[in-house]
């Protein structure tokens, strides 16, 4: 059943500190903040969200009153005695009067990522978290839409004038794109922070396959270093080696990853494929590509090296 969404009338927000925060008997936004927070709706239908920390969300009377589900990273709560529904984020436990429900299991849910991660949903619910939550309820989850593919740190870094305006917040950088980098058209997936770090011998071995490391690296030194923001290509990767080739296919961040992960320590060449000769040894291949070196490596990976083909320059 399809549960509509009541927008809040009041809006809370804790401090940074360990909060005792009680909501109104009308519809609130509440939102804990850091520390570890009880938070009581008061009543009304809520969204509440916990924030960092170990955070509680109490309810009077007894559990039975109550029924609770747990969407993915939302957990809803129906007030039996009058039908209203809570929704809630980055909780870790409820406590009834004569009980308490442990949500330690629950994955971690962020609203505004959910909706930077899906496009469509920006034009409809911007930076509302709640109606993002209720959303994800509702549809997201049944359709199967992705809830973190972006990366605020990624696409901060992807842009010099959002680093010297954010600096390594990844939340600054969900709503900054949802807000004007949505509208501006600008790309949210123009930096990788793996893909950052598989360039840099030096970033491998402090990080490792720590994408969000690399990104707030790039933020705070690799940009001022005057590092390149991304020159390891995970596909002329793969195609410099027989044996991955035939594992990951046109997987590029799976090359990616499989260098930082193994390929590095192993003393594996990042890029030993040469695409320019193996577009100029066959005209076929010229004919349907051009001078697109990436769709020639693809073709490599896909048919070529099967085929018996490979990038042996000629001779004579």
């Amino acid at each position: 059943m399809v549960r509509p969404y009541i927008a809040p009338i009041n809006k809370i927000v804790g401090s940074a500190g360990n909060d005792r925060i009680s909501g109104t008997t009308l519809n609130d936004d509440i939102y804990g903040g850091e520390g570890d927070d009880w938070i009581s709706g008061g009543g009304g239908a809520d969204y509440i969200d916990g924030g960092p920390g170990y955070d509680v969300a109490a309810y009077a009377g007894a559990a039975g009153r109550y029924a609770v589900q747990a969407v993915g990273g939302v957990v809803t709560v129906q007030d039996r005695s009058n039908g209203n529904v809570s929704w809630m984020v980055n909780i870790e436990r409820i406590d009834f009067d004569n009980g308490q429900v442990d949500l330690s299991g629950v994955p971690g849910f962020n609203p505004q990522r959910y909706v930077a991660s899906n496009p469509d949903l920006i034009p409809v619910f911007g930076i509302d978290s709640g109606a993002a939550a209720w959303h994800y309820v509702q549809y997201g989850n049944a359709e199967g839409r992705a809830t973190n593919a972006f990366s605020g740190l990624d696409y901060i870094a992807g842009y010099d004038d959002l680093i010297g305006a954010l600096g390594a917040d990844a939340q600054q950088g969900i709503a900054h794109y949802i807000g004007f980098g949505f509208g501006e058209g600008r790309n949210p997936a123009g930096f990788n922070g793996l893909q950052y770090i598989a360039g840099h011998d030096d970033l491998i071995q402090a990080f490792g396959a720590d994408r969000s490391a690399g990104a707030t690296h790039y933020i705070q030194y690799g940009n001022a270093e005057g590092r390149q923001r991304g020159d390891f290509n995970g596909l002329q990767y793969i195609a410099s080696h027989d044996d991955l080739l035939q594992v990951f296919g046109v997987d590029y961040d799976a090359g990616i990853s499989h260098f930082v992960n193994y390929g590095y320590a192993e003393g594996r060449s990042r890029d030993s494929f040469d695409a320019v000769t193996y577009l100029n040894k066959y005209a076929d291949v010229q004919a349907v590509y051009g001078a697109d070196l990436d769709a020639a490596t693809a073709h490599y990976v896909q048919f070529g090296f099967y085929e018996g083909r490979n990038d042996d320059p000629l001779i004579g």
